[in-house]
């Protein structure tokens, strides 16, 4: 208003100059004073309330609820499953996924099953069947409680990798290894009577003779391997024992044999073999080039004197017989931990010759002066023992898909079978038995001895 005012004055304009004036001094006059528009008040006000009030009212705050989300991290989520379950083919296999928040909480609602995809590949080193790609069906069921359950069925035999993931990203414990094994029939042990085939007594310098096998195994085809401990090698045969081909021979150079003892082969197809008169442990590849070795002569953490059992476990940790105690190594023959001491008592040994491993990961060893079988459970913690004092000579030990127990008595010229806790089952009678297997193709018995041969049941 004041500018449009002024704008139409002029200097003959009387009225309007005093305005002009009147104006500029009220303008002014505001120009220069400050002026306070904050309305008065104190900046704190008290509120005070006595503790019981308080305390009720935290109780009650409480039990309001939560605030909630339905969003799942897959770097919380925890996938859950039975190792120690048996798979077979075209049977249902099934683990848990529960689901966690990024904050770490777990989820009480489901919702989320379709973010959830999972993904199925074979051991490239097994063999494709048929050359045609195998279909995986796999669904996954909401439980509608933050848990989600897998369910699959796989075809074939074999090794497979599992791998599950939320919106692209791995869970927990993913992938993982699981393996499908068909199922037998459990043999009727007390029908045996006689060996279906006998191998290993050939002419002088012929392919295939044995000289006091002291180790026997069988690879993934069904091949037959031999400790030949006389004769200073492996000799592998066929499973008809038509002899196929032979690994190392004596010295004392990597890939060469002083009394090669007892082997064992891990889940890549390796050859792990106890050295026994070099006082070392060798490992060769699954066509019987070597790969590498440890140990040497000695009493300590590593070291061997005269290593004889030897096994793997489901990670192919490697297990040692040597100095009255066992030997735990990592695959490629890092020393680990060690337990047991020689000795009478629980946990101690005299003579370990044997040992494998059952399906629940339980250690088994066979001692020879001892006259026993011990039990340990994973962490080489003692569990229980049988036997009875008598000649001594327990020198080879294996189990079966049930957990039953077959074991070389050696000086009583017999198999013993026990069931899984122990207790006889029955035996059968075999010269000088020294170290035994189940073909897990067939189901075979595999019997190698001091007398030269290798006897199949």
């Amino acid at each position: 208003m004041i500018e449009s005012t002024i704008s139409f004055s002029n200097s003959s304009d009387i009225r309007l100059l005093s305005m002009k004036k009147l104006y500029h001094s009220r303008l002014n006059y505001l120009l220069r004073n400050k002026w306070n528009t904050e309305p008065c008040h104190h900046f704190f006000v008290e509120f005070l309330m006595n503790e019981k009030e308080e305390k009720s009212i935290y109780e009650s705050l409480s039990k309001i609820g939560i605030v909630d989300s339905n969003e799942i991290s897959a770097d919380t989520c925890v996938l859950s499953r039975n190792e120690k379950q048996k798979i077979h083919p075209d049977e249902e296999f099934k683990f848990r996924i529960t689901s966690y928040s990024k904050e770490e909480r777990e989820m009480k609602k489901g919702g989320n099953g379709n973010n959830f995809k999972v993904q199925i590949e074979k051991d490239p080193s097994e063999k494709k069947e048929s050359g045609k790609m195998e279909e995986y069906k796999w669904e996954i069921n909401d439980l509608n409680n933050g848990i989600y359950e897998v369910k699959i069925k796989l075809k074939h035999e074999g090794k497979y990798s599992i791998s599950v993931k939320y919106d692209g990203f791995d869970i927990i414990h993913s992938p993982f290894q699981i393996q499908t094994t068909s199922k037998f029939k459990i043999r009727n042990y007390e029908a045996i009577r006689e060996p279906k085939l006998i191998f290993g007594p050939q002419e002088e310098e012929e392919d295939g003779q044995l000289v006091n096998p002291s180790g026997v195994t069988t690879d993934k085809n069904g091949n037959i391997l031999v400790c030949d401990h006389g004769n200073n090698g492996i000799q592998v045969f066929n499973s008809k024992g038509g002899f196929f081909s032979t690994i190392g021979s004596t010295g004392k150079k990597n890939g060469q044999f002083n009394g090669p003892f007892k082997m064992v082969i891990n889940s890549k197809g390796n050859i792990i073999v106890s050295d026994n008169l070099n006082h070392r442990v060798q490992i060769f590849d699954s066509e019987g080039k070597f790969i590498s070795r440890f140990g040497f002569e000695g009493d300590g953490n590593g070291q061997f004197f005269y290593p004889r059992g030897v096994c793997v476990d489901k990670n192919d940790n490697i297990y040692v017989c040597s100095n009255h105690k066992i030997q735990k190594f990592d695959p490629t023959g890092k020393f680990i931990s060690t337990f047991g001491s020689k000795g009478h008592e629980n946990g101690q040994f005299d003579g370990p010759w044997g040992i494998t491993i059952n399906s629940k990961g339980n250690i088994l060893i066979c001692e020879s002066y001892n006259q026993r079988i011990q039990i340990f459970d994973s962490e080489g913690r003692f569990i229980s023992k049988f036997g009875a004092q008598g000649n001594s000579g327990l020198r080879g030990i294996c189990v079966d898909a049930s957990d039953n127990i077959l074991v070389c008595d050696q000086n009583q010229n017999r198999i013993q079978i026990f069931d899984a806790e122990g207790t006889i089952i029955t035996y059968f009678g075999v010269e000088k038995p020294s170290d035994i297997r189940i073909n897990p193709i067939t189901q075979d018995i595999i019997v190698c001895g001091l007398d030269h041969k290798v006897s199949i049941y």
